[in-house]
């Protein structure tokens, strides 16, 4: 059993080296997540507590099925729509996906090879699956009978990630078993639903996408909005009206998190730069302004998240 705690949200990414992702925090406070994982044969499961909302651009980059099992997602939301009740999140290989958690959200998750899964269901069954899955946000009703299976799921892992240490290998390997057998339950898909074609990324959620890759793979915050409507294919004003339906604010709103981030993450660095010269990089210009506002989002002042780098 692998238990780790992460104090920011750049910790926490390095902890997922099975995306490419990219990840914000949306609300005020102290960012914390508190994970447990352990690795099975088969499989790889574990729970997730994070305590502010969080804003994650994800793509899977290995051929598995990473299922998020949250335990209260009345305000998850993908791809900017809200999820639907009791249906866990599916992210498989190269899969672009933009997933906003609440504060205080809690999840179960498994991770297994799209090869060990294929063993459980025949390979149409997966390619289905993997069909019905990028298109999860669109269709309600995916799966039969969701609410009791993934209760019973959750209380499988639940028990196994409580008693794993107390318990004999074949006892986990049985334990595993029950898992995945669950799972397979949880997976099944619903034989109501209907026929489905592939249906094109919606253009809003492109122009997301693009505008966000441009704004992570930038060296410099100091854009304008027309920059970014210009990259991303579209005018200002569609630019505008995208940001606002998927994201739930503007891109000005976007980039002054962002810069907030980055901020933040070069003070817990161990530097010689002082705070006023981190602020110039980053283009702050009212510096107090800005300092009052760091605080109302961290909690603390620059110059103690910058004290906190040479305590250790």
């Amino acid at each position: 059993m692998n238990k780790v705690t992460f104090p920011s949200v750049e910790e926490h990414l390095n902890g997922l080296k099975l995306f490419d992702m990219h990840a914000m925090q949306l609300s005020s406070g102290k960012f914390l997540c508190q994970q447990r994982e352990l690795q099975l044969p088969k499989l790889i499961l574990g729970d997730r507590f994070i305590s502010t909302a969080v804003q994650y651009h994800s793509v899977l980059q290995q051929d598995c099925f990473y299922i998020l099992i949250p335990r209260h997602n009345d305000d998850i939301s993908v791809n900017g729509r809200k999820v639907c009740l009791n249906q866990p999140l599916i992210f498989t290989e190269n899969q672009e996906m933009l997933v906003q958690v609440p504060d205080n959200y809690y999840a179960f998750y498994i991770i297994i090879t799209t090869d060990e899964l294929t063993k459980y269901f025949n390979k149409e069954d997966i390619e289905q699956l993997k069909n019905i899955i990028s298109q999860q946000n669109f269709i309600k009703n995916i799966f039969t009978l969701p609410e009791n299976n993934q209760k019973h799921l959750c209380s499988l892992i639940e028990n196994l990630l409580n008693k794993s240490e107390f318990l004999s290998f074949q006892a986990v390997l049985d334990s595993q078993e029950s898992i995945i057998e669950s799972l397979c339950k949880l997976l099944t898909l619903s034989s109501m639903l209907p026929k489905i074609n592939n249906i094109n990324m919606p253009t809003r959620l492109a122009i997301v996408n693009r505008a966000l890759k441009y704004i992570h793979k930038s060296s410099h915050l100091n854009m304008t909005i027309s920059e970014l409507a210009e990259v991303s294919y579209c005018c200002v004003r569609s630019l505008e009206y995208a940001f606002k339906s998927i994201l739930s604010m503007t891109p000005k709103q976007y980039l002054i998190k962002r810069r907030f981030q980055l901020i933040h993450s070069t003070l817990k660095k161990k530097s010689k730069t002082s705070i006023s010269e981190v602020f110039d990089s980053f283009g702050v210009v009212n510096q107090g302004r800005f300092a009052q506002d760091y605080l109302n989002f961290y909690d603390e002042y620059p110059h103690q998240t910058h004290g906190k780098a040479f305590c250790f």
